[in-house]
């Protein structure tokens, strides 16, 4: 499956001139988010209670957006298919892991795995024959694999020797975010917009979230009469979170999916950053070799395409 960078005209919104300032303010928010999820991680909040919160507020945001919008949300068989695999597959078992995982891992290391998903989902659109094979991009998965065991088999690579179990864990999130953009792409109802997918996508989660933290012991109720830091948190998260999907589906309608993959730059660097700005993270010389691994890897993948894309949308 080739993908399309054809946008609908519209007479409001988000004009592409702006979409390489509003790629940056995404980025930004995503490379922020991974920060703040380890913060309230090491306050304590429990992984799926983390998870929980996040998801069930940037639910009822959505869904408020798309009662104002009048967008219709839909529950049949072929949405609660998409939901599923997209959503509880895709999106809260990675988010759960992510959580989990920050707890043990520097934050700039797991945005480096978390970098690897255009690579694995292009992986996996070969397997699925989604794809046509390209020399030049499967070379860019090879150096993306190659970065990822630079951070892993050197025993000096991460600080502590336990880290690269945890590492390998938290590759599990990048396999699922692989595994929720194909199904996304296969799955897709007709007739769902993508705001209104977002919003049945979420409450799902929530729903689903609930009762497995309730069953966990993983229920967590910020303290709103006298906001602590975790509170703060988990409300900047949320907050962030829909205002991410919001981002995410005006520069899709603006200039395109393969234009709108370059913002996996920028939360690559954004969150390695604020992973030393927050925790004074540093990272050894195999962690830095692997990062420029990884990136050319994703030029070789789709950086080529994605910046010719994104020039052709902002010159009109």
């Amino acid at each position: 499956m080739t993908v399309s960078n054809s946008r609908t005209p519209t007479s409001s919104g988000l004009s592409p001139r702006i979409a390489p300032l509003v790629l940056l303010i995404l980025g930004s928010l995503w490379g922020l988010n991974t920060s703040l999820i380890k913060l309230a991680g090491l306050e304590g909040v429990p992984p799926i209670g983390l998870s929980t919160l996040q998801m069930s507020g940037a639910a009822v945001i959505v869904v408020l957006f798309c009662r104002w919008r009048g967008i219709g949300l839909h529950f049949d068989r072929a949405h609660l298919s998409y939901y599923l695999h997209v959503g509880v597959l895709g999106t809260a078992v990675p988010s759960v892991n992510l959580v989990n995982t920050l707890r043990e891992l520097p934050a700039g290391v797991m945005v480096l795995a978390i970098a690897t998903v255009p690579l694995l989902t292009y992986l996996g659109s070969l397997a699925f024959r989604m794809e046509r094979f390209d020399l030049g991009r499967f070379a860019g998965v090879v150096l993306g694999l190659a970065g990822v065991a630079m951070i892993v088999l050197p025993s000096t690579s991460l600080p502590e020797a336990d880290d690269t179990m945890w590492f390998l864990i938290g590759m599990i999130t990048p396999v699922m975010y692989s595994y929720s953009a194909i199904a996304a792409a296969r799955l897709r109802p007709e007739n769902g917009s993508s705001v209104g997918l977002a919003g049945g996508m979420l409450i799902c989660i929530a729903a689903l979230l609930w009762p497995i933290a309730g069953l966990a012991g993983q229920v967590y109720i910020p303290n709103v009469a006298a906001p602590d830091l975790p509170a703060l948190c988990i409300a900047i998260v949320t907050l962030v979170t829909a205002l991410a999907y919001f981002l995410y589906f005006e520069l899709i309608r603006a200039i395109g999916p393969v234009s709108i993959s370059v913002v996996g730059y920028v939360v690559t660097l954004t969150g390695m950053i604020f992973g030393m700005i927050f925790f004074g993270e540093s990272h050894s010389a195999w962690v830095w070799a692997a990062a420029g691994l990884i990136f050319a890897g994703l030029a070789l993948v789709n950086g080529r395409q994605a910046a010719g894309a994104l020039m052709n949308s902002v010159r009109g």
